[in-house]
């Protein structure tokens, strides 16, 4: 952050090339947004780090901030090693974890006054917190015990499922496939915010709730409570119905949990953040059903989107509080280093690969085109979006029209041919395909669920799921970037709408700078051509 604003940021992963860069430092990412925006160490002030683990003997500053802060100087060389010495502090502010989330979320979007409903597998003391916010000022109003946890059960389950852990989009995405019983693994009282069990539930779970057990006991609770009561089966479809079971579960969950949290306080703006945000079915329950008048999120709720609520409470403790957004200013989304046509024309050159440059109207045009002949498309373009979703920077991209492009997309991103695909559009694709209109802050962000004509869903049958469904993202009009691609798409296919995924192969974080771009096209036959505006390079 600069004087306020946020500037830049930039996830380790992006620059070491190793998913979720395990037993890894955020250094190199550091060093690239320092670089990329021409501030030396030097002039580091503030360091926010998004966990409350501030080694003993930290220093407690008097604050209003909640759920305590903590300084200390100790971990600066183990977190930033060959760049302590050069910071122009050598001390590291501790927030609270899920502080962090709603600050994040706050200070994202454009309302003075909201509430903040965090969800995730944990966060410090708890899993669930209640926050409202008033002009700046953050009140703590529940925070429930982490062996409440819904992204703990959820991740489980995922688990379970032979999904994995970190699987819970494939099994919202399964879950579709499969009915629901009444079933529901937890439910939530919002007159006494209370949680319990079903009780028909067997296992230790049911008896004695440990948290450093937690995951391994929801884990024992599904093998005993559920068919196939076994996590073996090589068919995924026969967890289908257990899947909906769980998927239900959490949107139940969410919805008392915002009732309960719009009893406390009565406001009418609600924000989502923690990893459970990232759930699209129960986001469109919450933004339909709950009673809010304005149900928003950000374009990283999980925990990665922790930065910047930390780097924000620390330089509201300089006092420099920055404020939200205003109403006028777009979602923010892009986020990652500058990219400029020299460093694209660099990278050509270098790894000798031939390209034509066309004007952005040809560009579009030209894109447009091959997408209609059912090519896939890698779409670089300017600064990479932060946060899990591709939305229109780095992305894979296909025609909704036929099957086989999709096929093609899966081959390159090694996904199950099951799996939904999600569509991005304009205004007039969300008509076009007579759909329920986008919810502001969420669908920018690909968070809220669509349903799809019925009569309209064969125009776009490869980026519609099983229930009819879509994780649409609203692309809004404008005279460059990601709009009037789909502006263009429209005008040569009569549907300004694309299949939009991320720009990476299975198991790799998504592409970064144009060298790992032409990489990518490069091992992966079924990507028929890149596109780095204002070059085309097609695969020879």
């Amino acid at each position: 952050m600069i004087d306020g604003k946020v500037v830049g940021a930039l996830e380790q992963e992006r620059i070491s090339r190793r998913r979720h860069a395990p037993g890894e430092g955020p250094e190199d990412a550091v060093r690239a947004l320092l670089d990329a925006h021409g501030v030396h160490p030097s002039e580091v002030e503030a360091i926010g780090y998004a966990w409350a683990d501030a080694p003993d003997g930290a220093l407690t500053p008097e604050s209003d901030i909640p759920c305590g802060v903590h300084v200390s100087d100790r971990l600066t060389a183990t977190i930033l090693p060959t760049l302590a010495d050069e910071l122009g502090t050598q001390d590291i502010i501790f927030f609270d974890h899920h502080l962090c989330h709603a600050a994040q979320a706050y200070y994202l979007n454009p309302y003075p006054t909201a509430d903040v409903l965090v969800a995730d597998g944990w966060g410090g003391d708890g899993s669930t917190s209640l926050f409202h916010v008033d002009n700046g000022r953050f009140r703590l109003l529940e925070r429930y015990d982490k062996c409440w946890s819904l992204g703990m059960m959820y991740g489980a389950a995922s688990a379970y499922a032979r999904l994995g852990w970190w699987g819970a989009g494939k099994l919202m995405g399964l879950s579709s496939y499969g009915r629901t019983s009444d079933l529901r693994f937890m439910t939530f009282d919002a007159q006494d915010a209370s949680f319990r069990l079903d009780r028909r539930l067997r296992g230790s779970l049911a008896t004695a709730r440990d948290w450093n057990r937690l995951g391994s006991q929801w884990l024992e609770t599904y093998e005993t409570s559920v068919f196939p009561f076994t996590p073996s089966s090589a068919n995924a479809f026969d967890y289908a119905p257990f899947a909906a079971d769980v998927q239900a579960t959490v949107e139940e969950l969410g919805l008392a949990i915002t009732q309960r949290l719009r009893r406390l306080s009565g406001e009418d703006t609600l924000l989502l953040s923690g990893g459970v945000a990232l759930n699209a079915h129960m986001n469109r329950r919450i933004a339909l059903e709950s009673g809010y008048a304005q149900v928003s999120g950000t374009v990283a709720p999980n925990d990665g989107g922790t930065v910047f609520g930390a780097a924000m409470l620390a330089e509201a403790l300089l006092g420099k509080a920055p404020r939200p957004l205003s109403a006028e200013e777009p979602p923010p989304i892009f986020f990652g280093p500058p990219v400029s046509t020299r460093m694209i024309e660099d990278s050509l050159a270098q790894q000798g690969v031939t390209a034509r440059a066309l004007d952005p109207e040809q560009l579009r045009k030209h894109t447009a085109e091959s997408l209609s002949r059912g090519e896939v498309v890698a779409w670089f373009d300017g600064r990479s979006e932060f946060g899990p979703r591709a939305l229109g920077a780095r992305s894979l991209l296909a025609s909704p029209r036929e099957r086989s492009a999709l096929d093609r997309l899966n081959r390159v991103k090694g996904r199950e041919a099951w799996r939904p695909a999600a569509l991005s559009l304009t205004a007039d694709g969300f008509r076009g395909l007579g759909m329920e209109p986008p919810v502001s802050g969420l669908s920018d962000y690909m968070l809220c669920m669509h349903r799809v004509g019925e009569a309209e869903a064969p125009q776009a049958v490869a980026g519609v799921h099983v229930d009819r469904t879509t994780r649409g993202q609203y692309v809004p009009d404008g005279d460059s970037g990601f709009g009037p691609l789909l502006a263009a798409v429209g005008e040569d296919s009569g549907l300004p709408a694309v299949i939009n995924t991320s720009l990476n192969t299975k198991g790799e974080p998504m592409v970064l700078n144009p060298d790992q771009a032409v990489g990518l096209l490069t091992a992966s036959q079924d990507i028929d051509q890149l596109v780095m505006p204002p070059y085309v390079v097609s695969r020879s």
